[in-house]
């Protein structure tokens, strides 16, 4: 490891840390959403939330970087960009259909 991987670490943990709140109401959210049921979350806590998975994944592949080949770590950071803005859309299109609803019954 470099000292900049070490730094991106770091700064990976201090992200999820500073994100754990959110991350948690995410869960919440989530576990709702399946339930197709609404749980109150702000737009920046799911992008939060969001962030917070986004840093751990990031720390995963720096954990696991000395055994995957180094052609395929771009494939993994590409696959976890994908997945957080996917599920961070899911996740405002829910939410925002929801406030709409909503709005509707008031």
């Amino acid at each position: 490891m470099t000292n900049k991987d070490i730094l991106d670490f770091i700064n990976a943990n201090f992200t999820m840390r500073a994100n754990l709140n959110c991350y948690n109401k995410l869960n919440c959210f989530v576990d709702a959403m399946q339930h197709n049921q609404y749980y109150p979350i702000t737009d920046e806590e799911i992008h939060r939330g969001v962030e917070y998975k986004r840093a751990e994944g990031k720390a995963l592949l720096k954990c696991l970087e000395p055994i995957i080949p180094k052609e395929e770590k771009h494939s993994a950071e590409t696959m976890i960009e994908t997945f957080c803005n996917q599920s961070l859309q899911q996740f405002l299109e829910y939410k925002r259909l929801n406030d709409k609803q909503q709005n509707n019954l008031k």
